[in-house]
């Protein structure tokens, strides 16, 4: 049994550390760089790293040059098994207006090592909340609205299921 223990001790040392000196502004550069090279770029006005996060406030994503998504607020969470991403304070472009809402209130995002292959979202706007999941190998996405209220030009690209709305799409 104290084998056992001992593993598991410096098992969870080594993770701790790892996540603890885990170079995270390093590693949103390198995210930076591979979007970029999709011709998306990030113009953030202030990064500060925590133990386990990386905070970003105040980002413009430029898409091809044009200046789309405004995020207030942008939180990595990396624990080496785990990740997440919350966005707060999402405004989109008006040229979108048509097509979705232009305000959302949070977005969060999350990876897990024991579910490869498939990102968890949910989130919450003034039309209501959403949850779902995109499939990565499949190229799949699945929302479901949950809370749904004023959804405006959203509710034509929604369909309806058994458990209310949802909206799907392959990329």
């Amino acid at each position: 049994m104290q084998v056992v223990k001992k593993a598991l001790l410096i098992f969870f040392v080594v993770w701790f550390a790892l996540v603890l000196f885990m170079p995270k502004r390093n590693l949103y550069y390198r995210v930076e760089q591979e979007l970029a090279a999709q011709d998306i770029k990030i113009n953030e006005g202030t990064i500060s790293e925590g133990v386990f996060t990386l905070d970003i406030e105040n980002a413009v994503v430029y898409v091809k040059g044009i200046d789309l998504i405004h995020v207030k607020y942008a939180s990595f969470l990396s624990l080496l098994f785990y990740n997440s991403l919350t966005l707060k304070g999402i405004m989109l472009d008006d040229s979108l207006a048509n097509m979705m809402p232009t305000k959302l209130d949070e977005i969060r995002l999350s990876y897990a090592v024991w579910s490869p292959g498939r990102v968890s979202v949910a989130g919450k706007g003034p039309f209501g909340a959403f949850k779902g999941n995109i499939d990565l190998l499949q190229r799949k996405i699945h929302l479901d609205f949950t809370k749904s209220t004023k959804l405006g030009v959203l509710k034509r690209q929604l369909k309806k299921g058994k458990e209310g709305l949802y909206y799907e799409t392959s990329f």
